[in-house]
């Protein structure tokens, strides 16, 4: 009589076992996707890094915002510099409006040509024969991934995953060394934050400080959110007057 309820027994703990392996199979698959993708520490930071700034410079297209404000030692940023939604169209478009140095400003590049709003009078300036976007003089404006040229990164850290927006990010943390002298020809000692995507670890967000060489006690602080990859953005010169040209 004991024989068919350990048969019973039997079939009831290999369905469990069986189970449970293929729970165990899943869940490591699963894993194994999730690593693939880049979630969590998969790489060494360098490689992270190194691979998010490739591709973030190598997509054929994107949309960025950048806030940049001014700070002083002890206390929070207080004064306001420029807000800036912009895009850029590989591989020599680019288009921004917003504030610079509390001052409406909008901008257009196609080309070798530039193309400046006059505000007061609403008519497009046109510049001919100047890359104003790939110039120093807007580089958080219009080329804010010209921070990112770096000679090296001696401290960096992998700080694990963090939401942002609602999306999970990898948090990386620097100190690097800028390679163009034009950026550390008046600041020093930056420091950034980076959120990069998961599934293929392009920029997202970044936020960099850095200290005034000639103020000490003051420095500068820019965020920088960057989004739709690789979208058919169209940028085309504006309407320009004549008698402006």
């Amino acid at each position: 009589m004991l024989r068919p309820q350990w048969v019973v027994l039997n079939k009831r703990s290999a369905l469990y076992v069986l189970g449970l392996t293929v729970f165990l199979f899943l869940a490591i698959k699963g894993a194994g996707i999730l690593m693939s993708r880049g979630v969590g520490k998969m790489m060494p930071p360098q490689q992270m890094l190194a691979t998010g700034i490739e591709k973030t410079r190598s997509s054929a297209s994107f949309r960025y915002q950048t806030e940049t404000r001014l700070t002083t030692a002890g206390k929070e940023v207080n004064d306001f510099f420029s807000k800036i939604e912009g895009e850029r169209v590989a591989p020599d478009k680019a288009r921004m409006t917003g504030v610079m140095m509390n001052m409406p400003i909008e901008f257009v590049q196609v080309g070798d040509t530039a193309y400046i709003k006059d505000q007061e009078t609403s008519k497009w300036l046109t510049l001919p024969g100047n890359k104003l976007a790939d110039s120093e003089l807007f580089y958080a404006e219009l080329n804010p991934l010209a921070y990112f040229n770096f000679k090296d990164v001696p401290d960096l850290k992998y700080k694990g995953l963090e939401k942002v927006d609602g999306e999970k990010l990898i948090l990386l943390e620097m100190r690097p060394n800028l390679m163009d002298p034009f950026l550390e020809l008046r600041l020093s000692d930056y420091f950034f934050k980076v959120w990069l995507s998961t599934e293929d670890y392009r920029l997202r967000q970044a936020m960099l400080q850095a200290r005034d060489k000639q103020n000490p006690s003051g420095g500068i602080e820019i965020t920088l959110r960057v989004w739709d990859y690789d979208e058919d953005i169209v940028i085309n010169p504006p309407e320009v007057d004549p008698e402006a040209i």
